[in-house]
Parts: C-alpha cells; structure tokens; sequence
C-alpha cells in the first residue's frame, strides 16, 4: 500500500542517535577559518635585508647567475601559492553547496535552500571586492621580505658550495680594508692646527715694506696666521733639512697677514716638519708668495710734498698749452679740497686747490690727482691728473704806482741821449682787467721824450727833449700769456702836462711815443721801454731808453 505522503520507506533499524547524526551531518574543514600565520619581526627584517645587499653588492659581479636562479625558483613558488588558493576557493565554494544541498533534502525546505545561495551569493562577491582592492603595505613588505631572504639563502648556498673561493675573496676584502685603513691614519697623522700657528709666531718674517712717494709712513704687524693645508710629504722640506730616525715628514702653508694703519700684507709661507717623537719644525721657512692691499687711500699729505710730480703729469698729459702748469705753479701753495677711496677697485683720487702768488697777482688752479695701487709693490702709482676748471689770474698786485731807475739809452744812429736819466718813467696803474686772455692795464705816465734828431755825441739833455705828466696810457697784451707779461701801449699826450726847452715837438716830425712793459714773473722784476721816433729832413732816429719798474 502505498503512503499518502509519497515518503520512501525507511530503514527501521536506525538508531535515535543516527537519526540525530543525520540531521546535523559535521563540518567539514573547509568551513574552518585558516590560522594566519606569524609575522615576520620588521627589525630583524630590515638588519637581514642590510647585510644581504652587503655581501650580494660583493659577490654578484663573480657570480651575476645566482640572480636568475633565484628569480626562477621564487617565480615557480609564487605559481604554486596562487594555484592552491585557487584550488582551495573552488573547494570552498563547492563544500558551501553541498551544504545547502544536503540541508534543503532534510528539510525540503525551498525557501531555506533560495536564502542560504542567496548569502552564498553575496560572500562570494565580497570576497572578490576585497580581492580586488589596491596592493597594501604590508603585502609589499612580506615580498621584499621574502626577496631578502631567498638572496640569504642563495649567499649560504653559495659559501657551502664554493668554500676556497669563498675564504680567498673574504681574505681579499679584509686586507684591502686593512690597507685603506693603515692609509686613512697616515694622511691624517699630520702636525696639529695649533702648532702650525704656534711655529708660525716665532717663525715668519715680517715683509720687507717702504712707503713710496704717496704712502704713509707705517710699519707692518703680523695681526692674522690662516692654516690652509697640512700634508704628509716623502722627503723634508729641504735637502739639509732632513732629520736622522725621522718616522715621516710634513709641510704646512698658512696664508699670514700684516697689517699697517692703511695698507695689508698678505703672505703665503709653508713651514716643514718632521716626526720625531712628536712633530717638530725644520728647515728655513719658504714664502710662497706676497701681495699688498690698501685699506685707505693715498697719504694726503705726502701728495702735497710731491705736488712738482703731480703738475708735470698734467703737463705731460696736455702738451698744447702755452705756459706750463709747473711753471705757474711749482711755488704755489696748495691745498686738498676733497679726497675719495674705492677699496673694492684700489683706486683713489684727491682735488686740490693752488694759489700762486707773484709780483703781478694771484693766480688759482684746481686739478684732481688719480692714484691706483700695485698689490706687488704696495705702493700707490700716479695714473693721471686733471684740471676741473680753468686757471683764473687775479692781476691786483699791478694795481700802483711804480718808479723807474735809469738803466740805458739806445739810438738807431748817432750818440745816445741821457735826457731820461734825469728824469725816470713813472708808471701808475689804475686797474687791471683780465678777460678773454687779455690783459688790459689803465695807467698814466711821467716821463720824458726825445723830439730831436740823432746826435753826433751824448748829451745830458738836448734841446727837443720834452719833459711829460700824467699822460693817459692803455697797456695790453699781445697773444697768450705765458712766463713773461708782456704790455705796450702808446701815450697821449694831448691829454698831458709837457714841458720842453725848444717848440720842436710842434714841428710834427715826431711819432707818440710807445711804453712797452715787460713783467717777468720767473725772475721777479719789470722792465719798461719808452721808444721816441722822430724824423727831420728825410732822416728818423729812434731813441729807447729803459728803465727797472719797482712798485712802491
């Protein structure tokens, strides 16, 4: 007979404890969560990893295959990792249905069956989101770990399997270290900073410096000892230097500086030394080298002692002028008006003002003296000199009146007549102008005149000689002044006082007389002229008679 609920028969004989078993079948170990294994110390790691790329950086070059060897074993581990992860997924996922399947024949329960592969489902696809996310840290450290490792076993493996070549290339290594050691100590077994300088205070000569025409009188201290290099040497500084039972030799150059209230000395100088027990100095101290710099200009005053220098630089830089500065110039008194220092260029310049004073005046220049210093002498050169404004000649002191003293009468024909030297010139100046390069001098005259023909014999005064007061006079210069003022001029004598002892004036066979005046400022002295001409019966004479001006 058939069952109403079309259920299989089942085995009477199954215990109370079967069917218990069977409703609740066992876990499988799949379904067991994997024990994760321990992690590796980061420490230790990373002192692994220090010494691996130590020895590999030595060995990989004798033996560049153990690289590959690596690379393929590690390849060929990594492959049988994914694949049983593969393998253990699928079993996974396999055990999970069968689960479901064997549950859902129990109970026969579909919507239990429908929600199980529905969770089944969605822990699936969060494994694979998890699967999927970015490489971590930690995954990059277990590789580079793993990595290290793989390089520490193939070193051992290597050692074990080549042990001579080993020993002899460990035996290499340790004596080039010895030696690169043994060297390091013996460069740097060198005399000490401190007694460098020590040595270099007894030691050191002081330069031989003397101050040229523009520097100032100083003496040079040692003010500063630079140690710029300390070397071991095979052999003593010097032949004769060398020193029985020496254990090594050394030189040391320091850069040594002298200084003064305007001027540094700068002096390379090497020291030598020997090493006997102890480091201690030998033989003559060598100076390499010595060069000067300037803190400050020129000395103003010594400028002023050589302003003769100074002037014939000017002079021979402008050859077209008419009178040389030296020669208006070299007695002047000068004064510094400015003064400038370029420390950076080592040039420097100084203007000054000269006043020369002479018979006729005052005469004021301005001229600025250019210097550069030579830092292999220490001395300051004279580069050239300049005028900023033009001479200006004040001509006052020819302001007056000066008397003349007889000095001698010429005649173009005849005897001469001493009518003058009885009767002297007279200058007086009322002014004197100087403009546009001209000297211009208004004066009167007293004098006399000669309004006769030529003598047969000298005469003290001679009929026709005229006697003349305050006759108006215009004195100026003819070209460029230079040494000599030279002044001429005619007299008016229309607008004079004349006294004669005959009316031979008024027979006009005689010319105005002309006053030349020559001031000579190199000598000091004036001298002046006064040139009668006269005519009668076709036949002129001249008469010159001249006289020494002193001012009074």
């Amino acid at each position: 007979m058939k069952s109403q609920n079309n259920i299989p028969p089942t085995d009477a004989s199954l215990s109370e404890e079967e069917i218990t078993h069977t409703e609740e079948p066992p876990k499988k170990d799949s379904d067991e969560k994997p024990v994760k294994p321990e992690l590796t110390d980061p420490i230790a790691a990373d002192i692994a990893a220090a010494d691996d790329d130590y020895i590999m950086s030595i060995v990989n070059p004798i033996f560049p295959d153990l690289d590959d060897e690596d690379a393929s074993k590690s390849d060929a581990s990594e492959s049988n990792v994914l694949h049983n992860k593969e393998n253990t997924s699928d079993a996974d996922k396999t055990a999970d249905l069968e689960k479901i399947v064997d549950d859902a024949s129990l109970t026969q329960d579909l919507s239990a069956v429908a929600a199980q592969l529905q969770e089944l489902a969605h822990v699936s696809s969060k494994q694979m989101d998890e699967t999927s996310e970015p490489t971590s840290i930690k995954d990059v450290t277990d590789t580079f770990s793993s990595y290290l490792r793989s390089r520490h076993r193939a070193l051992f493996r290597f050692i074990r399997h080549h042990s001579l070549v080993s020993s002899l290339l460990i035996i290499a290594i340790l004596a080039s270290l010895s030696a690169l050691i043994v060297f390091f100590i013996r460069v740097s077994n060198v005399p000490s900073t401190e007694t460098v300088i020590a040595d270099a205070r007894t030691r050191a000569i002081t330069p031989h410096w003397e101050p040229g025409k523009f520097d100032a009188d100083e003496s040079l201290l040692l003010t500063g000892i630079e140690v710029t290099s300390r070397l071991r040497t095979t052999t003593a500084i010097s032949s004769d230097a060398a020193q029985f039972g020496a254990t090594g030799y050394a030189s040391a150059e320091t850069l040594l500086t002298y200084s003064g209230n305007s001027i540094i000395a700068l002096k390379r100088t090497t020291f030598g030394y020997a090493n006997t027990h102890g480091w201690n100095p030998i033989g003559n101290v060598e100076d390499q080298s010595i060069s000067y710099q300037a803190t400050s200009g020129v000395s103003t005053s010594r400028v002023i002692d050589a302003i003769q220098e100074v002037l014939q630089k000017y002079d021979e830089q402008n050859p077209q002028q008419g009178m040389t500065l030296y020669d208006q110039f070299n007695n002047a008194t000068f004064s510094v008006v400015d003064a400038g220092f370029d420390r950076s260029q080592q040039t420097c310049w100084v203007k000054m003002k000269g006043i020369s004073t002479t018979l006729y005046g005052t005469s004021t220049c301005e001229i600025t003296a250019s210097f550069t210093f030579d830092s292999s002498t220490g001395h300051w050169i004279l580069d050239s000199v300049s005028s900023t404004t033009p001479i200006s000649y004040d001509y006052g002191a020819l302001v007056g009146t000066w008397k003349g003293s007889f000095i001698s009468c010429e005649a173009s024909s005849g005897s001469p007549c001493y009518a003058g030297k009885n009767t002297p010139l007279t200058l007086t100046v009322q002014s004197a102008n100087f403009s546009h390069d001209q000297l211009t001098l208004s004066a009167s005259a007293d004098g006399v005149m000669h309004n006769h023909g030529s003598l047969a014999e000298s005469y003290r005064w001679h009929g026709g000689d005229v006697e003349f007061k305050g006759a108006p006079l215009t004195l100026t210069t003819a070209g460029t002044i230079e040494k000599n003022i030279q002044v001429s001029g005619e007299l008016d004598l229309s607008h004079a006082s004349l006294t004669s002892t005959t009316d031979a004036h008024k027979s006009a066979s005689s010319k105005t007389p002309q006053v030349h005046i020559n001031f000579d400022t190199v000598h000091n002295s004036v001298t002046a002229q006064v040139i009668s001409t006269y005519t009668e019966n076709g036949q002129t004479v001249t008469f010159t008679d001249t006289y020494q001006l002193t001012k009074e």
